[in-house]
């Protein structure tokens, strides 16, 4: 099974000023016609299988935007079906998890936590288990 790579663009310094993430996140995956869906909002609903790999890495629009992935709550890990955890790379941190589905099947919503310049903020997409 091929890892997910999904990326998150946070319009920094709009998600700060109107203190609303949800408007100023962008969500993509490289599942592309694979059955992904609202790619491009902060509701990104990845498909995926039980096993799959799932990576998350993040950045800003403006590259002098200070971004980075604090933590995932939600469903999804209280559940225990995707945990992601913290990655250091060469090229940065990014965070992963793999899915144990555990029987389970469909949506399975999750929080990311993200640090914008100090700040907390967080939002909701979604995996798409099947």
């Amino acid at each position: 099974m091929n890892e997910i790579d999904v990326l998150i663009v946070v319009d920094a310094e709009n998600a700060l000023a109107s203190n609303n993430l949800g408007s100023n996140v962008y969500l993509i995956d490289t599942n592309k016609y694979m059955g992904s869906g609202n790619e491009g909002q902060e509701e990104l609903k990845t498909s995926c299988h039980d096993g799959q790999v799932i990576n998350w890495h993040v950045t800003g629009v403006s590259l002098s935007s200070d971004v980075s992935i604090l933590s995932f709550t939600g469903q999804m890990v209280n559940d225990k079906v995707c945990v992601p955890v913290a990655v250091n790379s060469i090229n940065g941190t990014y965070w992963q998890g793999r899915v144990e589905a555990q029987g389970t099947t469909g949506g399975q919503q999750y929080s990311v936590v993200l640090e914008l310049d100090g700040r907390s903020m967080t939002f909701d997409p979604f995996i798409e288990i099947s």
